[in-house]
């Protein structure tokens, strides 16, 4: 099954990646913001500063070391390159309208698991870091094909 040209926008890809980042991290986000709250009213009203310190200096460059590691990753450019993607038992085949960029093959057995949202399909993969994944549009990615991605990718585990 091939799917039409399709490309998500690298705004879409980042705010994904970042949303699934700070569902896994706000704790240790928000403590230390806490931590100097609590100071701040027990021991010095000076922590408040600190407290903003680390809200809008620490945690937007945290979020930037995010882009640069996750952003710029082969991955990235996989997701917002305009592409025809080719369905198959074996693997999926990302063909890339764009000359200079060589075709792709990802394995099913590469594909951990499946994370559909109302405007992107994410397709988490292995590999050494912890969110790489090939985001879809879903506008191309309709019920049967959501249901076959499932299938192969479960499949293959």
């Amino acid at each position: 099954m091939t799917l039409e040209n399709c490309c998500v926008t690298s705004g879409a890809y980042m705010r994904h990646l970042c949303a699934m980042f700070l569902a896994d991290n706000w704790l240790w986000m928000l403590a230390p913001v806490a931590v100097c709250g609590i100071l701040a009213v027990w021991v010095d009203v000076r922590f408040v500063i600190v407290a903003m310190m680390v809200l809008f200096i620490v945690l937007p460059m945290l979020l930037a070391l995010l882009y640069f590691y996750y952003g710029l990753s082969p991955e990235a450019r996989w997701s917002i390159m305009e592409k025809t993607v080719t369905l198959n038992e074996e693997d999926m085949t990302l063909d890339f309208v764009d000359e200079r960029m060589k075709k792709h093959v990802i394995r099913w057995d590469d594909v951990h698991y499946i994370i559909e949202k109302d405007d992107v399909v994410t397709l988490m993969l292995a590999g050494g870091r912890r969110y790489t994944c090939l985001m879809l549009p879903a506008s191309v990615v309709n019920p049967d094909v959501a249901q076959l991605l499932r299938q192969l990718a479960a499949k293959a585990h």
